[in-house]
């Protein structure tokens, strides 16, 4: 009896859980680590989500993800928030090393 056995690579599923201090308004998109924090500044304003579209639409942009591998988790409302994001620990790391 021959056995087939046929494999399937997937994509390695990473979830990093970054907590991240937010400045809306600003002049213009920045997404930066300071002493092991995470700032990012966006130029949308805090209105009606629009900041947090924002950040979505920045975050994927800028580290090359898709927008459904970017989440934010808690802070909806906050300058700080928790984000879910679908990345290699060592992607994100080289991110800020440019």
């Amino acid at each position: 009896m021959v056995l087939d056995l046929q494999y399937q690579k997937f994509r390695k599923i990473v979830i990093m859980n970054i907590e991240v201090k937010v400045t809306a308004s600003a002049k213009s998109n920045s997404f930066k680590k300071e002493n092991g924090i995470y700032y990012i500044r966006i130029s949308a304003k805090a209105i009606d989500g629009k900041a947090n579209k924002a950040i979505i639409d920045f975050l994927s942009s800028e580290l090359n993800l898709k927008k459904k591998d970017v989440e934010i988790l808690k802070g909806e409302k906050s300058s700080k928030k928790l984000i879910s994001l679908n990345i290699d620990e060592d992607k994100l790391e080289s991110y800020f090393s440019k």
